[in-house]
């Protein structure tokens, strides 16, 4: 049991750093792009939600590739520093949570405390509330294109399979 605890306090804590972290990046954006008009603060949270989505995806396709291994156990020379990489790395999946799912979890905190702000306005400063009613409805935008990335993840797989039958049927075929 005091395993599992350990591991559900890592996921806790790498969720909500990963999401201060997140929320201020946003939030910086907010201020610096909020001068100049709203659609670039609009399409600068696209582009940030659209980035992470990809990044995630290729993050975690990294760790599978048998090839990216070989190649980092080549570049890591000491067999000390295989060890310590291997333990950082398996530290990192201990207590690992993707980063889409804290895109979502910001996401979703955020329309929480929309709707909170909007009943209660005065709970928070005016720029606060802004930025947290500007964001409102992003988690429809990351719904709809991590949907949109995982069906054109789908659709690659499903096309590499095609056409190695096609290849291997062709290949078979062959007088």
């Amino acid at each position: 049991m005091p395993d599992k605890l350990k591991k559900l306090f890592k996921r806790l804590m790498y969720a909500v750093f990963s999401n201060v972290l997140y929320g201020l990046l946003v939030y910086c954006l907010y201020i610096w792009v909020i001068g100049y008009s709203p659609l670039y603060v609009y399409l600068g949270n696209l582009a940030l939600i659209v980035l992470f989505l990809v990044w995630d995806e290729g993050y975690l396709r990294s760790f599978r590739s048998k090839k990216i291994v070989m190649q980092l156990k080549r570049e890591l020379k000491k067999e000390q520093a295989k060890e310590k990489y291997y333990r950082w790395v398996q530290f990192l999946f201990d207590g690992f949570v993707s980063f889409k799912t804290m895109l979502y979890l910001f996401y979703i905190l955020i329309l929480i405390f929309s709707q909170i702000v909007e009943f209660n306005p005065e709970l928070i400063n005016k720029d606060l509330a802004d930025f947290i009613f500007a964001n409102k409805y992003s988690i429809l935008l990351l719904i709809a294109l991590d949907q949109l990335i995982g069906q054109f993840s789908k659709d690659r797989e499903k096309i590499r399979d095609v056409s190695a039958e096609f290849e291997k049927n062709w290949n078979e075929s062959q007088d």
